[in-house]
């Protein structure tokens, strides 16, 4: 829902750079398999997306489904006293999206209603945006919200009696309200830059009621959880060089203590006129939570403990690279191919070097796209 880059259409340079790949005003078909690995984790997510135009009606229609099949989630992620020791099981996640868009002269409005359920989860979001081009499209300001409302449960034994997860609360149900208020700007021909600032109110159980700290208690977080985000970007386009210089920060905070920073920088590529190349790094540090504890060694008057190592003070590096084919040159060339027209095939790759006791991680997705 990042409303904040419909203002690139400002850019006439920049159109040319990236990759012919509309979600909107065409009926398309995105195929996408994304994976994650890590030391004692791995997760395969095939996704398919359907989009359909209706332009009498200004509308946009799309449906998206995910599986997430996440494997061997084991003593690392803080399940040993589900599985009974450090062996691969698998847990299944299914996602269906639905969401809707259009434009109206100066306004763009979209909606969107997701649904989530795996063994112990069941997790519903929806949510809507509305942005306005404004001082005669050089600048859009854009806002919106949605609301989260999970079922949080844990399965007791291995023998799947599922029990409701509240923590040190009364309740299961973890609610998370977020709202972004966005603008963009097209400072120059080539160059569009832009603020943005993300707030999130939580409140409800937010620890893994499989995780134990050092002595074998239960992890337990605070109910609510406030965060705030703002940040920055832009975009310079190079049309000579065939070339998009994307820098981007981001501080977050929140009132678990945490505090960080991230500086990311992307550049765009097109050697060829049917070839995108994507290039990315991204540095990442954070504060530990206030109620970190290194050693794990909780006394049982404490009323907070955490073995979740994202609640540690770590940094990160992320080098990354993009490669997007689009296939019209070779319906040129074959024309029996003619049902391709349109198509692009897409391969991306990321490399997280962290500092945490997860260890690093690799990231990647292959994704082929065509219309109907």
């Amino acid at each position: 829902m990042r409303l904040r880059l419909i203002l690139g259409l400002a850019l006439l340079a920049l159109s040319l750079l990236l990759p012919a790949r509309p979600i909107a005003a065409a009926d398309r078909m995105v195929l996408r398999g994304n994976y994650y690995r890590e030391a004692s984790n791995r997760v395969l997510a095939p996704e398919v997306m359907l989009t359909k135009d209706l332009p009498d009606e200004r509308l946009t229609l799309g449906v998206t489904y995910l599986l997430d099949a996440v494997s061997s989630a084991s003593i690392a992620a803080g399940a040993a006293s589900v599985t009974g020791g450090d062996f691969v099981f698998t847990e299944i996640r299914h996602e269906v999206t639905a969401a809707a868009a259009s434009r109206l002269r100066d306004w763009s409005l979209s909606g969107f209603f997701r649904y989530s359920t795996e063994s112990d989860y069941r997790s519903r979001i929806a949510g809507a945006s509305l942005a306005r081009d404004i001082l005669e499209r050089s600048g859009t300001v854009s806002l919106a919200y949605s609301y989260t409302s999970d079922e949080v449960m844990y399965i007791r034994a291995n023998i799947r009696d599922l029990r409701p997860w509240n923590s040190t609360g009364d309740d299961n149900r973890l609610q998370v309200h977020y709202l972004n208020l966005g603008y963009a700007h097209a400072l120059h021909r080539t160059v569009l830059g832009g603020v943005n600032l993300e707030a999130a109110f939580a409140a409800g159980p937010m620890d893994n009621p499989y995780r134990k700290v050092l002595n074998g208690l239960d992890e337990s977080h605070p109910l609510t959880r406030r965060r705030l985000a703002p940040s920055l970007f832009a975009r310079w386009a190079i049309p000579r060089a065939r070339l998009v210089l994307e820098p981007r920060y981001r501080y977050y905070a929140d009132d678990w203590g945490i505090r960080a920073h991230a500086l990311e920088a992307r550049v765009h590529i097109r050697p060829l006129r049917h070839l995108l190349l994507r290039l990315r790094y991204r540095y990442y540090t954070q504060t530990a939570a206030s109620f970190w504890r290194e050693d794990a060694a909780y006394g049982v008057d404490e009323l907070y403990r955490t073995a979740d190592p994202k609640m540690s003070e770590f940094h990160s590096h992320t080098p990354g690279a993009q490669v997007v084919v689009e296939l019209d040159a070779i319906v040129r060339r074959v024309p029996a191919l003619h049902w391709l027209a349109g198509a692009w095939i897409e391969a991306t790759y990321n490399h997280v070097f962290q500092t945490t006791r997860f260890g690093d991680a690799r990231l990647g997705n292959l994704a082929f796209s065509m219309p109907f």
